[in-house]
C-alpha cells in the first residue's frame, strides 16, 4: 500500500513538469509568447505586412528582407513555433520605419510596420530529449529576453533606434502633391469631355434614314437611357466604346444585311446618348484644387 502510494505521489510530480509530460512546445512556448527581446544578430524584414524569414544557425544570419536592422533591435515574441529541427519566433517591432514611394513626381512617405521570423537551428537532439533549458541557452544566445518593454528599454544592448523624420517642409509637399492629384483628375474630366464633343458630332453628322439603323438607333438609345449616368463615377468608369451590350437576341425580322445596319445604329445611339449625358454631367466633377502654402522663408541674419 505505501509503495503505491509513493508512485502515485512520484507520478502526479511528474504531471507538473510539462518537458516529462510530453508538453515540450508548452513549455518553451510559456518562455517566450509574449516575451520582450533585444536581438544579438542583424535581421532583416520586408516591413510589408507578413513576417519575413530570417535562418539563424549560431550567430550566421540569411535573410532576404528589403530592410536591415542592426543587433539590439527589439521586438516581441507573437508566436512560438517548433519544428523537428528549430525554433520559430514570430516578432513584431514596435517602432516603425519609413518608407518612401513615387506618385508622379513626387516623393511621399509612410509609416510601416515591421514583422519578422527567427528560424533558430537547433541540435535535433535537444527537441528529440525535450531539453527546454539547452533550446533556452541555444535561442538567448540570437535573442535577449525580457519580462517587460521598460526593462528590455534599460538594457545597454538596445540598439535606439527610432523612426526617422520626415524631410523638412514635408506638409508643402502634402500640399502640392494634393494639389497635383486635383489637376490631373480634372485634366482627365476635361479629356472625356472633350471626348464626348468629338463622339457627339461625329454622330450627329453620320445618322441616316435607313430603316433598320434608325430601329437599332433608337433601340440603343433607349438602352442607354435605361442606365443610371448621373453620377460622375458610372461616367468616368464607363468605356464609352462599349456603352450598352448588344441585345441577346436581334428582331427576328432583320435579314442578315440589315442586321449589320441594325448594330450600328445601336451603337450610333446608345453612344449618343452616353455623349450627351457626359457633356451634361462632367463639368461639375471637377474638384477643387486645394491652395498651396508658401514656403517657408529661413532668414539667415
Amino acid at each position: 500500500m505505501r509503495r503505491a502510494l509513493l508512485a502515485l505521489i512520484a507520478l502526479a510530480g511528474a504531471s507538473l513538469t510539462p518537458a516529462v509530460a510530453g508538453d515540450f512546445e508548452g513549455a518553451l512556448e510559456s518562455r517566450w509568447r509574449g516575451a520582450w527581446v533585444l536581438t544579438s544578430v542583424d535581421t532583416y524584414s520586408d516591413c510589408a505586412g507578413t513576417h519575413t524569414n530570417n535562418h539563424v544557425n549560431g550567430q550566421l544570419v540569411q535573410g532576404r528582407g528589403k530592410f536591415a536592422f542592426r543587433p539590439g533591435e527589439m521586438a516581441q515574441v507573437q508566436k512560438v513555433v517548433l519544428k523537428r529541427s528549430r525554433l520559430d519566433l514570430l516578432l513584431s517591432l514596435p517602432e516603425p520605419i519609413l518608407v518612401s514611394y513615387q506618385d508622379g513626381p513626387f516623393t511621399l512617405y509612410r509609416e510601416a510596420s515591421c514583422l519578422m521570423e527567427l528560424q533558430v537551428e537547433l541540435p535535433r537532439s535537444l527537441v528529440s530529449q525535450e531539453n527546454v533549458e539547452g533550446v533556452d541557452r541555444k535561442v538567448l544566445a540570437v535573442v535577449g529576453r525580457f519580462a517587460g518593454r521598460q526593462e528590455a528599454s534599460r538594457s545597454r544592448t538596445w540598439n535606439r533606434r527610432q523612426r526617422e523624420s520626415y524631410p523638412e517642409d514635408y506638409d508643402r509637399t502634402l500640399a502640392e502633391h494634393a494639389a497635383w492629384q486635383a489637376e490631373q483628375a480634372n485634366a482627365a474630366i476635361a479629356a472625356r469631355i472633350d471626348e464626348a464633343k468629338e463622339e457627339s458630332s461625329r454622330i450627329s453628322s453620320s445618322i441616316n434614314s435607313d430603316k433598320d439603323y434608325l430601329q437599332g438607333f433608337a433601340a440603343g438609345v433607349e438602352a442607354a437611357k435605361a442606365l443610371d449616368l448621373r453620377e460622375c463615377g458610372t461616367i468616368l468608369a464607363k468605356d464609352s466604346a462599349h456603352v450598352c451590350p448588344l441585345p441577346a437576341q436581334l428582331p427576328a425580322s432583320l435579314a442578315e444585311q440589315a442586321r449589320s445596319r441594325y448594330t450600328r445604329g445601336f451603337t450610333d445611339g446608345s453612344r449618343l446618348v452616353f455623349s450627351l449625358e457626359s457633356m451634361r454631367v462632367l463639368p461639375r466633377c471637377m474638384v477643387p484644387v486645394p491652395d498651396v502654402p508658401r514656403r517657408q522663408e529661413h532668414d539667415d541674419r
